[in-house]
C-alpha cells in the first residue's frame, strides 16, 4: 500500500492503545528540541482566536526537517465547568515533508497531556535537584496526573506529595494516584502549604480561573524547582525575577505570548529548552538555586509525540486507513 495515497486516522482510543512509553516520548521530545538547537526544527507563531477568558482556539504548526515530518495541532480551550467533557480538546494533522501530503490525523488529548509533562520532566532533569524528595501540586487536573507520572521517572527519590486544588474531589483523586504509586500524599486547601518547603512545585491552574497571581515566589524554598505549567499565571508577576534562574521552552514564543496577554513574564530567561537539550546551557549550577521553568506550550513537542505515535501505530497496524 502506498501510504501517501491514504490517510491514517487514529482516534483518542487508538492513540492510547498504541502504547507509547513515557520514557520513549520524553526522549523523542528532547530530540526535537535538540534539533531546534541545530537549526533543523522550528515552530511557527501560534494563530490564536480568543473568545473570552479561558475560551481560546489555536493553530500550532511545527517542523523538524531531519525527521521528514511537519504537523499542525488545532487546539480548543473552554472555561472549566462550562462543558460536561474536558475543557481542552485537540486534533493533530501530521504531514510528510518531501511530498507535502498529510499522512495522519489523530486525537491530540493523550499527546497534549503527556508531551506537556515530558517537557517539564526534561527541564527537571537539568534544573531540579536529583535528590528531590517532596513535590507540591497546585492544581490537580489532567496535567497534575501526567506530571506525577512523568516526574517520578526522572526524580526517582520523590516520596512525599502535597496536593492543593479548587475541589477536594480532584485533590483526593491525585493524592490517591500518588499513594497507589507508593508515595506518601496529603491534601490541603492552602496553596502555600503546597509550595513552602517543597523540593519540586508544579502549578497547573487552568486559564480562566478567576483568582490569579496568588502564589508568592518568596514561599519557594532554596534549591527548589518550579514547573509553571500554567504559564506562571498563578504566580505574582512582580516577584518572578526573584528566582535565581528562569528558563522557558522558547524565548521568542514566550515574548509573543506575553505581548498577547497570555503569559505574565516575557523575560529575560537564562535558558530555553533547546539549550538545555543540546547542552548549550549547563542547567542547575548550585544546589541552593531556586529555579522556575515557565512553560508556554510548544508545537515541537506535539510533532515529536505525533510522529512517535504514527510510526508505532503503523508497525502495530492500529488505526483506520482512509482513502483520499
Amino acid at each position: 500500500m502506498n501510504l501517501l495515497n491514504h490517510l491514517l486516522y487514529l482516534s483518542e482510543a487508538d492513540v492510547a492503545r498504541v502504547g507509547v512509553s513515557l520514557d520513549a516520548l520524553r526522549e523523542a521530545v528532547a530530540a526535537a528540541f535538540a534539533a531546534q538547537a541545530r537549526g533543523e526544527g522550528a515552530a511557527a507563531p501560534k494563530s490564536v482566536i480568543t473568545l473570552g477568558p479561558g475560551h481560546v482556539f489555536q493553530a500550532k504548526p511545527a517542523i523538524v526537517r531531519s525527521s521528514g515530518y511537519t504537523c499542525v495541532k488545532w487546539f480548543g480551550l473552554v472555561p472549566p465547568g462550562s462543558t460536561a467533557g474536558p475543557s481542552i480538546s485537540s486534533l493533530i494533522l501530521l504531514s510528510d515533508i518531501p511530498s507535502g501530503m498529510a499522512v495522519a490525523i489523530m486525537g491530540g488529548y493523550w499527546i497534549t497531556a503527556k508531551r506537556t509533562a515530558a517537557m517539564t520532566a526534561i527541564a527537571a532533569q537539568k534544573l531540579a535537584r536529583a535528590d528531590s524528595e517532596s513535590i507540591g501540586f497546585v492544581g490537580a487536573g489532567v496535567q497534575g496526573h501526567s506530571h506525577l507520572e512523568a516526574l517520578r521517572l526522572v526524580l526517582p527519590r520523590l516520596k512525599r506529595v502535597t496536593v492543593c486544588s479548587r475541589t477536594e474531589q480532584s485533590a483526593q483523586k491525585l493524592a490517591g494516584a500518588a499513594r497507589a504509586a507508593g508515595l506518601e500524599a496529603v491534601t490541603t486547601r492552602d496553596p502555600r502549604a503546597a509550595v513552602q518547603g517543597m523540593d519540586v512545585v508544579i502549578t497547573t491552574v487552568p486559564e480562566g480561573t478567576e483568582k490569579l497571581e496568588f502564589l508568592d515566589p518568596d514561599w519557594v524554598a532554596p534549591g527548589a524547582f518550579v514547573g509553571a505549567v500554567d504559564l506562571a499565571r498563578s504566580w505574582m508577576r512582580g516577584k518572578i525575577p526573584s528566582f535565581d534562574l528562569l528558563a522557558t521552552d522558547e524565548h521568542e514564543q514566550t515574548r509573543v505570548l506575553t505581548a498577547a496577554g497570555r503569559m505574565t513574564w516575557a523575560g529575560p530567561y537564562a535558558a530555553e529548552l533547546s539549550e538545555l537539550c543540546s547542552g548549550a546551557h549547563p542547567g542547575r549550577g548550585d544546589p541552593r538555586q531556586r529555579i522556575m521553568f515557565n512553560y508556554s506550550g510548544h508545537a515541537l513537542a506535539d510533532l515529536a509525540g505525533a510522529q512517535l505515535v504514527y510510526e508505532t501505530a503503523r508497525r502495530r497496524a492500529i488505526g483506520t486507513v482512509l482513502p483520499r
